[in-house]
């Protein structure tokens, strides 16, 4: 019999092993994406006063901290802090001691350099791109991560994050492995 001039509708077992192959690698690269994905919210000054108000009327006087800080091209380090009646009295960065009237790793400075660093990045903005992202407990206002990243020239990204936050009234306020 003559072939009828219809055309061929069937593909090749080959093609559409490629076509499965694909849309399986695109699946994947989706689902990877959105699990890897940095869902912490990006920061600003509202946002940031909301928190350290959350945080003067809620916040211990005394309590004890541990950060994570970890810089582009350095190791971690590490900062704990020890405050009484809302005053620095103590800190160790990587286990050594630290000036007592540099308090910027307590959660009074922690704040502070959250808006610093927010207004050096809108008074910076034609020099390059910095994101800033910040996470908060919402009961106390606690900073959990607050993350500097940066593509501008001569700056480094950073995150810091609290490990442990403790009161000697109230035990473990706030540790790692809490969201």
């Amino acid at each position: 019999m003559q072939d009828s001039g219809a055309a061929r509708t069937e593909s090749s077992p080959l093609l559409k092993l490629l076509l499965l192959i694909a849309v399986l690698c695109i699946a994947a690269c989706i689902l990877i994406f959105s699990l890897l994905a940095d869902r912490t919210p990006v920061l600003d000054l509202q946002v940031l006063q909301a928190q350290r108000a959350l945080w003067s009327e809620h916040g211990p006087e005394d309590y004890d901290l541990s950060l994570s800080i970890h810089v582009d091209r350095q190791q971690e380090s590490l900062a704990t802090v020890s405050v009484r009646n809302g005053k620095l009295v103590s800190q160790t960065y990587n286990g050594l001691p630290r000036p007592a009237k540099d308090d910027s790793y307590t959660i009074a400075g922690l704040f502070r350099t959250m808006e610093r660093e927010l207004l050096l990045a809108e008074e910076t903005k034609s020099k390059g791109g910095t994101v800033l992202k910040a996470a908060f407990d919402g009961p106390l206002g606690i900073p959990l991560v607050f993350k500097r990243r940066t593509t501008r020239q001569g700056s480094r990204s950073c995150i810091i994050s609290l490990r442990q936050l403790s009161s000697p009234e109230s035990g473990s306020l706030l540790s790692a492995g809490q969201p």
